[in-house]
């Protein structure tokens, strides 16, 4: 009995390594964009001309920012837990430009007050893109288009 109590824990054990040796990591920073149309050339800097307007579509390592009518997506070097669900954003410039290396501090609630220490991070820019959010409604708006076709084809045909 003992025997095979351990030759079934040892087969679960190989099971399970077995399992996970197949999976690869998922890209991370820009590189989850790669092919999306929205992403376009590296900029070297966003300034402020009017201020920043807004940011969204955060994740633990990229966010957009909006600045007047232009769209940018900013990568931070490794990871910034606080960024993933930021309600608040600065920006740490020592010019009125943020560039690669500057900071922005980030935080979890309205008024980043002392009582939660982990909602505000400090985060370093890795690189900035141009970023264009209408991209993504152009494609979808071919995608409908053949959609379309098809249907028009496959009518004629019947």
């Amino acid at each position: 009995m003992r025997l095979s109590l351990t030759l079934a824990a040892t087969m679960f054990a190989l099971a399970g390594c077995a399992s996970t040796a197949d999976t690869e990591p998922k890209p991370k920073g820009v590189a989850k964009y790669e092919n999306d149309p929205r992403l376009g050339e590296q900029v070297d800097k966003i300034c402020f001309a009017n201020n920043i307007d807004s940011f969204g579509n955060n994740t633990r390592d990229t966010f957009t920012l909006r600045e007047g009518r232009d769209y940018y997506l900013v990568e931070i070097f490794g990871s910034c837990p606080a960024l993933d669900h930021a309600v608040t954003m600065r920006i740490d410039s020592s010019m009125s430009c943020l560039r690669d290396g500057d900071h922005v501090i980030v935080s979890e609630s309205l008024t980043g007050g002392s009582n939660q220490p982990f909602s505000t991070s400090r985060c370093l820019v890795k690189s900035i893109y141009k970023w264009d959010p209408k991209a993504e409604k152009a494609e979808d708006a071919q995608d409908s288009d053949a959609t379309e076709a098809e249907t028009s084809e496959t009518d004629k045909e019947s």
